[in-house]
């Protein structure tokens, strides 16, 4: 449907509702470029670029004008692009995951298949090893050339005098090497592919925790992890081991009392990470399929007898890292694992998109194998305080502590007047989703939305996604249909769906600069939700809000509260009208008018560190407020 502005106003129904959107609040040189980033072949899918790359979106007046004013048709895209959203976790590979059958050639034929402890080599796997053969080649058992060049340097010289000759080697062109990292705490993952680290280095560049492969199967131990282990601990990092699996060769149990022999065990000390099970693509042809030739009862009941002789000889269940796609298919997604914390692979820059069925967030996301740092990149799901929580198993007792603080909602005048719902890292607003009337909560974080039609903490909620990591979500009745809908804000420019669920942006809104906070409301009472921006204006607030979404000039702009307030806006005295307010630590004031605008409402709700948000918590009933606290 395409958004669309009314040519004449229409008066609401009573019972509408009006709310606002709460705001939320190189690698090392090791490797010579063709070693340390990963090759994508011509026509393989990279993320959709950003819907905010044009000229015209991302031009930002001056921070005392109005907003950008586009010119006549440009308010709407002909054919808005969609946000970037996260792509599938892992891409399912192209080949069969049947076993290989034997080549026709009659040379081949006559050329024995290689042994495990041949494909094994001195290297061995390393964690994402199958979803980095998939961006290349689209098959989890051939080898990248990363591999295949590192392979034949130590078949050729050893692997120490390969160590010490790619040391010796600096980057051929380390600066093409991926720059870009999500907001939050910064780590890396590395194995004997990495040969000896300089931590220093990562520490400098901002890692401040690491995993290190310890073993594999039960017969292959790290040659590098004294340093690697020892070496991230020296320079400060909180660092941990972990197992690459191979199921179906031993027993889990074999493999976990080979690994926590072996460097895997783990200890309160402050500084150690819990054990790490890698369970993911199979690399090797001579173990079969992608799920090593099991069914996914099998593959359950491996990782349970793996994890419960960790938990045995540590107290700690593992934290298990693995992509989605790989979940799905070999353990037929089961949700027998929700007790242990998720280190979740994917290569882009959206968020880790969804999460396999026994987690609903995840601990550590694995974002890049090609920078910024030396081996895998990794960001922590949380705080520092969390972190330091988690590292120590200390709170509740329940193992999945890599949770961030759950959300508490709170309810000015509610019934109920609180609920729970996401996470500390999450933005929390709340609409009216199905168009009943009552505004219910949703989360936003990375690209992905959950969204619940009831206040009920056992509701699940649908999720979905759109937008981008670090977009501002959004929410209004873009089509005067009565239901409001999501959208993200972005630089400058809205995209706005008339549906809740993914797709393509159905309208491109230019309006505000860089750097501004998005608001929504019906400023004009035609029945369709408009933008607004704020921004500070010296030591005060500036409020600019526009009728239109289709020519979005300035309406009115107006100075109401202080730089540092959070502002909102809703219909509070039910009237038809959306007004401005702000939140000052834990008071609010609130404007009943966009003309005179003065603080009509002024009342305490909630403490100083939370974070706002509206809705109409009943039928008929104006816009209240009400708060989010991470417990």
């Amino acid at each position: 449907m395409t958004m669309h502005h009314a040519p004449e106003p229409r008066t609401p129904s009573p019972g509408r509702r009006r709310r606002l959107v709460a705001p939320r609040a190189l690698s090392i040189a090791a490797l010579s470029f063709a070693l340390m980033v990963p090759l994508v072949p011509a026509g393989a899918q990279e993320p959709a670029p950003s819907p905010a790359a044009t000229a015209s979106a991302t031009a930002e007046p001056s921070s005392t004008t109005g907003p950008t004013t586009p010119a006549d048709g440009a308010g709407v895209a002909p054919a808005p692009a969609a946000p970037s959203t996260a792509p599938s976790p892992t891409p399912s590979p192209s080949r069969s995951t049947a076993a290989p059958s034997p080549t026709a050639s009659a040379t081949a034929s006559t050329r024995p298949a290689p042994t495990l402890e041949e494909e094994i080599g001195e290297l061995g796997a390393s964690m994402g090893q199958g979803l980095k053969r998939l961006r290349e080649s689209g098959d989890v058992q051939a080898p990248t050339d990363r591999e295949q060049t590192l392979n034949a340097l130590v078949k050729d010289i050893g692997v120490d005098a390969a160590s010490a000759q790619v040391a010796a080697e600096p980057p051929a062109n380390a600066a093409a090497a991926s720059t870009w990292r999500p907001p939050g705490i910064q780590g890396i993952d590395v194995s004997s592919h990495q040969f000896e680290v300089d931590w220093r280095t990562a520490y400098n560049q901002g890692a401040r925790f690491a995993y290190v492969k310890a073993t594999e199967g039960t017969g292959y131990k790290n040659p590098y992890f004294g340093q690697q282990y020892g070496g991230s601990a020296g320079v400060g990092m909180v660092r941990g081991a972990y197992h690459f699996a191979l199921p179906g060769t031993t027993s889990g149990a074999a493999q976990a009392n080979y690994f926590v022999d072996n460097g895997g065990g783990w200890s309160a000390d402050g500084r150690t990470l819990p054990p790490l099970l890698d369970v993911e693509y199979n690399p090797y042809t001579s173990l079969g399929n992608d799920c090593y030739n099991m069914s996914a009862a099998q593959m359950v009941s491996w990782i349970r007898d793996f994890s419960n002789t960790v938990r045995a000889r540590t107290g700690r269940v593992p934290m298990i890292y693995t992509t989605t796609d790989w979940w799905n298919r070999c353990t037929g997604n089961s949700r027998a694992f929700n007790d242990h914390p998720l280190h979740i692979a994917a290569y882009n820059q959206s968020g880790p998109g969804a999460m396999p069925s026994s987690w609903s967030f995840y601990s550590v996301w694995q974002y890049s194998a090609s920078g910024p740092f030396v081996g895998d990149s990794n960001v922590w799901n949380g705080s520092a305080q969390q972190l330091s929580a988690f590292v120590r198993n200390s709170g509740s007792g329940n193992e999945q502590q890599a949770q961030p603080g759950v959300n508490e909602l709170h309810y000015r005048g509610a019934t109920p007047a609180s609920s729970a719902m996401g996470i500390a890292s999450d933005t929390v607003l709340s609409c009216d989703w199905n168009g009943d009337g009552i505004s219910t909560p949703a989360t936003f974080s990375g690209g992905i939305w959950t969204i619940r039609n009831s206040m009920s903490t056992s509701d699940p909620g649908t999720r979905f996604t759109f937008g981008n990591g670090t977009d501002q979500p959004i929410c209004g009745d873009w089509n005067g249909d009565g239901v409001e809908t999501i959208g993200v804000y972005r630089s400058g420019v809205a995209y706005v769906r008339n549906a809740n669920a993914a797709g393509p942006a159905n309208g491109t809104i230019v309006y505000g600069a860089r750097g501004d906070v998005a608001i929504v409301g019906d400023w004009d009472r035609d029945g369709y939700d408009t933008l607004g921006v704020a921004r500070p204006n010296g030591a005060a607030k500036q409020f600019i809000l526009t009728n239109s979404n289709i020519r979005a000039t300035v309406a009115r702009t107006f100075l109401f509260g202080n730089a540092s307030d959070v502002p909102v806006s809703g219909d509070w005295t039910n009237s038809g009208y959306s007004t401005v307010g702000v939140k000052r630590g834990a008071q609010w004031f609130l404007a009943h008018s966009n003309v005179r605008v003065a603080a009509d409402s002024v009342f305490a709700f909630g403490n100083r560190g939370d974070r706002a948000i509206t809705g109409r918590w009943a039928a008929g009933r104006g816009t209240s407020v009400g708060v989010v606290r991470p417990r």
